[in-house]
C-alpha cells in the first residue's frame, strides 16, 4: 500500500514528513510537528489529521490564509497529488493508491447522469479534485451559513434525553475529540472506567458535560440545584453560559459521581467540601505526546435546595504557553526576552483578577531555561506544575506565607523566582530587594495601569530608591473577548468611536463588527479572549522621577513615549482589526 506523506518545500529546502504518526501540526511555533521556515504562516497555522482512513486538512483560523489547489480552504479531504500552499511554501500530498480508492468509493461508482463529474483518477489533476465532505467555516458574520443558536431555555432535559441533548450542544461547535476519548481519574490517580460497556449514566453525563466545556473553552462548570430541577452552567471567555437543565434525580447522581472521583464523604451535605480530580484526553497541540492530562479542582457549598458544585477546569491547552503566544507586539516581546534573560531585576504584572496575569508568568517562565537556572515558585495556590520549576503552595495556617516563605527560598539559591501575588508590605519590600541582589523575580500586583502598579508598590512602604533600582518592567494586561468570526456583524463607525480611536493615532477606519449569536460561540457572539498590554520599561528618565517621589502624572510625562503603547490603545486596534467590539473594549479596559 506504501506510506502517507508530504513532499515539503520551504525556505528550510525541500523534505519528506510522515503523514501516519498522528495529527501532524503545521506552523512557525516550535512545538509543530512540522515547523515551517515561511514568515507568511501563523505560529499554529493548519493540522492534518486521519479520520475513518480519510486524511483531512483544518485551517487553524490562520492569519493569512491555507490554499488547497490554489483555492483557499478552512476544512477539506485531501486526495493524492493535491498541493498545499502556506505562503510561498509549497506541500505535496502523496497517499497509498488503494488506501486512497479504498476510503472514496464512490469514487469509482458511476455518475447518475451524463453532467456529473468523472471518476476521479488515481494521481488527479488539481482541477479535477472532486468536492470536500466538510464545508469550510464561514469566516466573516456575511456568510449566510452561519446557523442562529437555540438558547438552552428554561426546559428541563428528562433522564432519557440528556444524551441527545447534550451531543447536540457538543457537535455544534469545533472539537478534535468525542466524549468516549475522555478518561476520568480519582483523586488517588486510578482510572474510573475501563470500558464503554462499563459506564454508568453518572460517568456518560459528566463526559458529555466536559465534552461540552473542553469545545467551548470553559474555565468553570456550575451546577446548581434549584427548587425542582439542576441548572449546568459553564463560565466560557469571563462569562456564564446555560448548558443543560436536568431533574434533581440525574443531578444528584452527578453531584454524587464527582464526590467518588474525589474522595469527598458523600453523606455530607451541609458544610463546605473541597477536592480534584483528573481527566485524560487526546492532545490537540501536537502529537508529540499522545494525550494530555486536565485537572479540575472541586468545591461543594451548602445552598437553599442543596449543594452547589462549581468544577475549576485547569487546561494549559486554552492558555498560551510561550511568550510567542501572548500576541504581543515584536518590538516589546524581543524586550521582554531580553529581560527574561537577566540575572536580575524585577517583572511586574499588574491587572485585576481573571485578566490572566499568572498566565502571563507562566509564559514568561517557560522560555527561561530552567535546566541552567534555578526556578522556583511561590503560588497560592499552585494550579498548573511547570516542568523543571520547583513550586510551592502558601499554606497561611502552618505559617507558610508570602513573605516567610519568600525569606526560606532566597536562603535556596535561586536564580529566579516567582512570586504569586504582592499583598502586604513586607512581601513586596522583600521581593524588590531581591531584584536588586542578583536575582530576577517575577510578581503581581492588583492595579489598574502599569503606572498605578509602581505606585502601588510606593504605597505599601517599598523606599523609592529600592523601586527605582530593583524594578525593570511593568506590564499591566486586560483579557478580552474576540468577536466569534461566524457570525459577527458589520456597522459603520460612528463620529464618537473614530474620535476616540484618532486620539490614540488610529485613523482610516471605516467600520467596526459587533455579535450576533450562533451555534459555534453559544450564542454570546464571541469565541476565546485575547490580551491587551500596556508596557512600561523603566528608563533612566523614569528612575530620576521615582526617587523624587513623584505624582502619576509626572510619571506619564517620564514615560519613552516612543515605545510606550496605552491599554486604551492596544484595545482599540484590536477594535479596528476587526476583533473585537467597541463596546467590549470599553467593558474591559475603560
Amino acid at each position: 500500500m506504501g506510506q502517507a506523506y508530504l513532499q515539503v518545500k520551504d525556505g528550510a529546502g525541500e523534505r519528506r514528513v510522515d503523514l501516519d504518526c498522528g495529527p501532524l501540526t503545521i506552523g512557525r511555533n516550535f512545538t509543530n510537528l512540522l515547523v515551517l521556515e515561511e514568515p507568511r504562516a501563523s505560529r499554529f497555522h493548519a493540522v492534518i489529521e486521519k479520520v475513518d482512513d480519510i486524511y483531512q486538512l483544518r485551517d487553524l483560523d490562520s492569519r493569512n490564509g491555507t490554499l488547497l489547489n490554489g483555492e483557499p480552504v478552512k476544512a477539506a479531504d485531501l486526495r493524492m497529488g493535491d498541493v498545499i500552499n502556506i505562503g510561498a511554501s509549497e506541500l505535496v500530498v502523496f497517499l497509498p493508491e488503494l488506501d486512497f480508492l479504498e476510503s472514496y468509493p464512490s469514487a469509482n461508482a458511476a455518475p447518475s447522469n451524463p453532467s456529473a463529474p468523472k471518476p476521479a483518477p488515481t494521481n488527479p489533476a488539481p482541477q479535477q479534485r472532486p468536492a470536500p465532505i466538510f464545508t469550510p467555516e464561514p469566516e466573516s458574520a456575511d456568510e449566510e451559513s452561519a446557523e442562529e443558536y437555540e438558547p438552552a431555555g428554561e426546559t428541563v432535559v428528562t433522564n432519557s434525553d440528556y444524551e441527545k441533548a447534550l451531543r447536540e450542544r457538543a457537535e455544534s461547535l469545533p472539537g478534535n475529540f468525542e466524549e468516549s476519548d475522555i478518561i476520568l481519574i480519582n483523586a488517588r490517580g486510578k482510572i474510573a472506567h475501563v470500558a464503554a460497556k462499563e459506564v454508568g449514566e453518572a460517568v456518560t453525563l459528566m463526559r458529555l458535560v466536559l465534552l461540552v466545556c473542553f469545545r467551548s473553552r470553559a474555565t468553570d462548570i456550575h451546577i446548581e440545584p434549584k427548587n425542582d430541577d439542576m441548572h449546568v452552567r459553564a463560565r466560557v471567555d469571563g462569562m456564564m453560559v446555560d448548558v443543560i437543565r436536568i431533574s434533581k434525580e440525574l443531578g444528584v447522581k452527578l453531584s454524587s459521581m464527582v464526590k467518588v472521583l474525589s474522595d469527598i464523604d458523600i453523606a455530607q451535605k451541609n458544610i463546605v467540601q473541597e477536592g480534584h480530580f483528573s481527566a485524560r484526553v487526546p492532545n490537540v497541540r501536537t502529537a508529540k505526546e499522545k494525550d494530555r492530562r486536565v485537572d479540575y479542582r472541586v468545591s461543594f457549598a451548602p445552598a437553599m435546595h442543596g449543594q452547589k458544585l462549581v468544577i475549576r477546569v485547569l487546561d494549559t491547552a486554552n492558555a498560551p504557553l510561550h511568550i510567542d503566544d501572548l500576541l504581543i507586539p515584536a518590538a516589546a516581546r524581543d524586550h521582554i526576552r531580553r529581560v527574561c534573560e537577566q540575572d536580575s531585576g524585577m517583572v511586574l504584572v499588574c491587572g485585576p483578577t481573571g485578566s490572566g496575569k499568572t498566565t502571563t508568568l507562566y509564559a514568561f517562565l517557560r522560555d527561561i531555561d530552567s535546566s541552567q537556572r534555578n526556578v522556583i515558585t511561590i503560588e497560592d495556590p499552585v494550579e498548573i506544575q511547570l516542568d523543571g520549576v520547583t513550586q510551592i503552595p502558601v499554606n497561611e495556617p502552618q505559617g507558610n506565607t508570602f513573605s516567610a516563605l519568600l525569606r526560606s527560598v532566597l536562603r535556596q539559591d535561586p536564580d529566579v523566582l516567582l512570586v504569586g501575588e504582592i499583598r502586604d508590605a513586607e512581601t513586596a519590600r522583600v521581593a524588590v530587594q531581591a531584584g536588586m541582589t542578583g536575582h530576577l523575580v517575577f510578581s503581581t500586583v492588583h492595579a489598574r495601569d502599569a503606572i498605578s502598579g509602581m505606585f502601588r508598590l510606593l504605597d505599601l512602604g517599598v523606599e523609592p530608591y529600592v523601586v527605582a533600582t530593583g524594578l525593570h518592567l511593568v506590564v499591566a494586561q486586560r483579557l478580552v473577548r474576540q468577536l466569534c468570526p461566524s457570525c459577527k456583524v458589520a456597522t459603520p463607525i460612528t463620529p464618537k468611536q473614530a474620535k476616540r480611536m484618532a486620539d490614540v493615532g488610529i485613523t482610516g477606519v471605516a467600520k467596526v463588527y459587533q455579535p450576533k449569536g450562533c451555534r459555534k460561540c453559544l450564542g454570546t457572539g464571541f469565541r476565546g479572549r485575547r490580551c491587551v498590554f500596556e508596557m512600561v520599561h523603566v528608563t533612566a528618565a523614569l528612575r530620576e522621577t521615582i526617587l523624587k517621589k513623584p505624582t502619576v502624572q509626572e510619571c506619564q510625562k517620564a514615560l519613552d513615549t516612543e515605545n510606550f503603547i496605552s491599554l486604551e490603545h492596544s484595545g482599540l486596534q484590536m477594535v479596528a482589526d476587526g476583533d473585537a467590539s467597541y463596546e467590549e473594549m470599553e467593558r474591559t479596559i475603560a
